[in-house]
């Protein structure tokens, strides 16, 4: 457009650029063409809008409030949409007292606070631990009918897992039966995981035997690899291999995640055996697999490596395992193949 046919872009040509670099993952070509046009095309709220994002995702949060003060200066008019980027940029790294600045700015610029606002900053607190804060605006969501759907309830329960509040996520799925809130997969993975986490193997095993009947939803790969993970929490290494054998024999079929978290899984219950057995198998499945794609992740064959070395087997089953893994196209890391390379000069 701009090279071949000496045409410059409008505010809106450029904002549909700035989308796609940053929807794709390109953020910093996306702050470069900024820059390059900014000059000539006269920025506005949406662009800057669309770099937030961006940073937000990439966890750049000093970067997001450069920019936010940078429409400061160019008087800039905010909106709603902005200020949530914003809030969204400080909350996943839990820096609350960026969060209560943009709430204190957005009232002083009349930007009235939504659904997705009071999410946000739930979730803020709740990376940073701070649950009772959490639990204080969730409160205010549910007395200004703003808690309607699962993704809140979502939020504080994965926050109350992760810092083992299990007090608190019980009264929060308290207010989800009483309030009818339709669970998702997501909301079934967070519980099979926290009732792992309780070592109530059995409680997880009820949620997914009601709840998928009673919302209608099926359980993806994701839940089943979770259940996995509460099984060896449980210390059901049987159970977490029957999972894992269903999820293989199903459409949704196992992925790296599902056979990290059966490898680990094993390695930490000391049956490096059966872990290079499934391994193994998955050498077989790899040939079903598109360019790219790969079933063993780098830390779940590290960690298989070291125990392997531990029990003094590298040779007899370490080695002829990841002559298998090279055989399908898996590239090997640098780490890994040192390991190898020591633990062959010691046997």
């Amino acid at each position: 457009m701009a090279e071949q046919r000496a045409l410059e872009p409008n505010d809106i040509v450029l904002g549909c650029m700035l989308d796609a670099l940053v929807c794709n993952g390109h953020v910093d070509d996306a702050v470069d063409l900024f820059g390059k046009w900014k000059t000539k095309v006269k920025p506005n709220t949406v662009m800057y809008s669309t770099l937030i994002k961006g940073f937000a995702n990439n966890r750049q949060a000093a970067r997001a409030m450069d920019l936010w003060r940078e429409m400061k200066a160019l008087k800039l008019p905010m909106n709603t949409v902005a200020y949530n980027a914003l809030i969204d940029s400080q909350a996943r790294v839990g820096a609350i007292e960026g969060v209560s600045a943009l709430v204190a700015s957005m009232e002083e610029d009349g930007c009235r606070p939504d659904a997705i606002t009071y999410s946000t900053i739930v979730k803020g607190y709740c990376i940073k631990g701070d649950l009772e804060k959490a639990l204080d605006v969730f409160r205010t969501m549910q007395n200004n009918t703003m808690a309607v759907d699962c993704i809140i309830y979502n939020t504080m329960l994965d926050g109350c897992t992760r810092h083992n509040r299990m007090d608190l996520a019980d009264l929060v799925l308290e207010d989800m039966e009483k309030y009818n809130i339709k669970a998702s997969n997501f909301t079934l993975g967070i519980l099979v995981k926290m009732y792992g986490r309780r070592k109530q193997l059995d409680k997880a095993l009820e949620v997914l035997q009601v709840l998928p009947k009673k919302h209608g939803i099926t359980p993806n790969a994701q839940v089943s690899t979770c259940l996995i993970g509460a099984c060896f929490n449980c210390h059901d290494v049987a159970k977490a291999v029957e999972v894992f054998e269903a999820l293989k024999a199903s459409g949704e079929k196992a992925d790296s995640k599902a056979y990290g978290a059966l490898i680990s899984g094993l390695v930490r219950h000391h049956q490096v055996e059966k872990a290079v057995e499934v391994v193994n198998e998955a050498c077989t499945d790899c040939k079903s697999l598109k360019p790219g794609e790969k079933l063993i992740e780098t830390d779940s064959l590290e960690h298989l490596l070291r125990a392997l070395a531990q029990k003094g087997l590298v040779e007899t089953l370490g080695m002829p395992m990841v002559d298998r893994l090279r055989a399908t196209g898996m590239q090997i890391s640098g780490s890994s193949v040192a390991l190898l390379a020591t633990q062959k000069r010691r046997y």
